[in-house]
């Protein structure tokens, strides 16, 4: 009776520290997100911050010629980004003879099908549109606030991803500190985290250019308007896993939906992202990134809601890579690896099943 007694206060316990530690991350997001992201960047700049020490470089000129450097490649894509979405907007207003047909074709099968009027049709556009237009001051005005805190958390992520390079040695040793105490080999495992982080973000990143390059050639041949556009968007969204994908190729089909008089040519670019989402889930990911974070299907999905449940899209894609790591830090500290056991996949089980699940004995390794 005491063991169980023990038992549920224990179950207890953890319950509630997840309680507090999910409360937490979504009251803080404000803050933790762009500390997040630049604890990732910094892992990531790590190996070549240490490169270019090696070559005699101050650490403070390292860092921020790193960040530098960092800083105008991210500019570069999304200027290329934003130009491409400028120079569509400009092209869609040769849309309005497509779209005055699709809206016939509308109007035809409302009134076919629910004996409404062209005349009550209309007024009910108007009506729509009149409600709309009360409200399009406040999207201006949010669109512009939007600009400007992407702007503001952009400096503040990259002035943070600066201090992380800055102060990585201070943070390494106090985390080497905090892991002696479960006696495990602490520097080690740092070197462990950072080698996983590091690799998988620039692994996320090479895919990203290659499908970039792949979707950006294939839409070209089709004959899809705006390929560069699309492409760049296509592979920029597939870092979120799952839905970035599947959204990043239904907006070129959309487009095309609109802009071509054949079926045919949507069709086809359904078909191509198809091929290319099973290149990348079969090829890409696994020989590129998925060797870093060996995480299961189930788990990879459960962070991937669980994160955007908490920190929106941000979440969606920091909770993958953080998660990755906690399973590094579990396999490494004896009393936790069951739960890097759970965490991983199957080919992991022979590691664990003579050692994890034996009761009495207690795990030497």
């Amino acid at each position: 009776m005491e063991s169980q007694h023990l038992t549920l206060r224990r179950f207890n316990q953890i319950l509630l520290a997840l309680l507090l530690l999910f409360g937490l991350l979504y009251l803080g997001k404000g803050f933790l997100v762009p500390v997040a992201i630049g604890g990732l960047l910094a892992m990531l700049l790590d190996p070549v911050c240490l490169k270019l020490e090696k070559w005699g470089l101050p650490t403070t000129v390292a860092a921020i010629l790193c960040v530098l450097v960092l800083v105008v490649l991210l500019v570069a894509m999304f200027s290329v980004l934003i130009d491409q979405l400028v120079q569509l907007a400009n092209d869609l207003t040769a849309l309005d003879a497509r779209l005055n047909a699709l809206l016939d074709e509308i109007h035809r099968f409302v009134k076919r099908t629910m004996d409404v009027s062209r005349e009550r049709q209309n007024e009910y556009i108007r009506q729509s549109l009149r409600n709309a237009l009360q409200f399009t001051g406040i999207y201006i005005r949010s669109i512009l606030l939007f600009a400007g805190s992407i702007f503001v958390s952009f400096t503040i992520v990259m002035i943070y991803t600066l201090l992380f390079l800055l102060y990585r040695r201070r943070l390494k040793n106090f985390v080497i500190q905090l892991a002696n105490s479960y006696n495990t080999d602490a520097r080690k495992l740092m070197d462990k985290i950072t080698t996983v982080a590091s690799s998988y973000i620039a692994g996320v990143f090479l895919v990203v250019l290659i499908l970039t390059i792949i979707n950006t050639l294939g839409l070209m041949i089709i004959g899809i308007e705006h390929a560069l556009f699309f492409g760049l968007l296509a592979g920029i969204l597939n870092i979120i896993p799952y839905i970035g994908s599947l959204t990043g190729s239904l907006i070129p089909v959309v487009f095309a939906l609109l802009t071509k008089e054949s079926l045919l040519v949507p069709l086809v670019v359904a078909l191509f992202f198809l091929v290319v989402q099973q290149i990348e889930s079969y090829f890409l990911t696994p020989n590129i990134t998925g060797g870093k974070i060996k995480l299961n299907p189930m788990v990879t999905l459960m962070a991937l809601l669980l994160g955007g449940f908490v920190w929106d899209v941000a979440g969606m894609i920091l909770f993958i890579p953080f998660l990755g790591i906690a399973k590094v830090i579990f396999d490494n500290i004896n009393h936790l690896k069951p739960y890097g056991y759970v965490l991983g996949k199957d080919d992991e089980q022979h590691k664990l099943k003579h050692r994890v699940f034996k009761p009495g004995k207690r795990n030497r390794h």
